[in-house]
């Protein structure tokens, strides 16, 4: 038969003790220079994170001035090519949906037109939107709402430039052939490609963009706005042109 170790009161007493000593004595230096740089990796991570998003946001703003002010500065090639696409219309269809109905077709011609519009008007920027979208396309902010709102921009921009000029003599006469009751097939696909890219200089808000920003760039920015504001009042005079197409085509959306 085995005897039972024995354990003494002392013994328990000194294993309690040491027990209590390291639960409330500070950690050791090893312990706490595994503490310290935890702390200064965090640190570390947040200052390359930081670094990175002034990094992208540099970038990105420059590129946005860059296409900013070529649009700008093309604004009358684009009112010149508005006004071209007038005259052809006018030239080649006129009164081409005389007696045509107010309804969901004409209105989907209406919108024809406008895409249009659109894409003669962006033709004269395509090589700014491309230069744009490359150099904006691969940044990347610790923000992913900015990071995402900044692809998705330039990806509808691209694609907006891409859009081909659709046939809107060749649409209308064709409505008019089926006796105002069918469209074209590439009416309605026209312009759902142009209603899913349709974006308007400015997309990415600026309030993302301010903690990164310096003196220097806000400046820009502020520039950048002026050149914005000219190509919203293009965009509102373009309701003339607009006008006088439907008006020669004999189209009621």
């Amino acid at each position: 038969m085995t005897t039972k170790p024995q354990i003494s009161i002392p013994t328990v007493a000194a294993v309690l003790v040491t027990a209590i000593t390291l639960a409330i004595s500070p950690p050791s230096a090893s312990a706490s220079a595994g503490a310290h740089a935890g702390k200064g990796h965090a640190v570390a991570k947040k200052h390359i994170a930081t670094k990175a998003n002034i990094a992208a946001t540099k970038a990105y703003i420059a590129a946005d001035y860059a296409l900013v002010h070529t649009a700008r500065v093309n604004v009358k090639t684009g009112e010149a090519a508005l006004e071209s696409l007038r005259q052809t219309i006018s030239a080649e269809c006129p009164k081409a949906a005389a007696a045509s109905p107010e309804n969901e077709a004409a209105e989907h011609l209406s919108n024809e037109v406008v895409g249009t519009m659109g894409v003669v008007f962006v033709r004269s920027d395509v090589q700014a939107v491309t230069a744009f979208a490359e150099a904006v396309t691969g940044l990347h902010w610790s923000d992913g709402k900015l990071t995402r709102k900044v692809v998705v921009y330039a990806d509808k921009l691209k694609a907006l430039a891409a859009l081909q000029e659709p046939n809107v003599c060749g649409d209308v006469r064709a409505w008019a052939a089926s006796g105002y009751k069918t469209l074209q097939p590439a009416t309605t696909q026209f312009d759902r490609e142009y209603s899913a890219n349709d974006v308007g200089i400015g997309e990415v808000p600026e309030r993302l963009l301010a903690p990164y920003e310096n003196s220097r760039e806000r400046g820009q920015l502020a520039l950048t706005k002026q050149s914005e504001n000219e190509l919203v009042e293009a965009e509102a005079r373009a309701v003339e042109p607009w006008s006088k197409i439907l008006d020669a085509l004999n189209l009621q959306p």
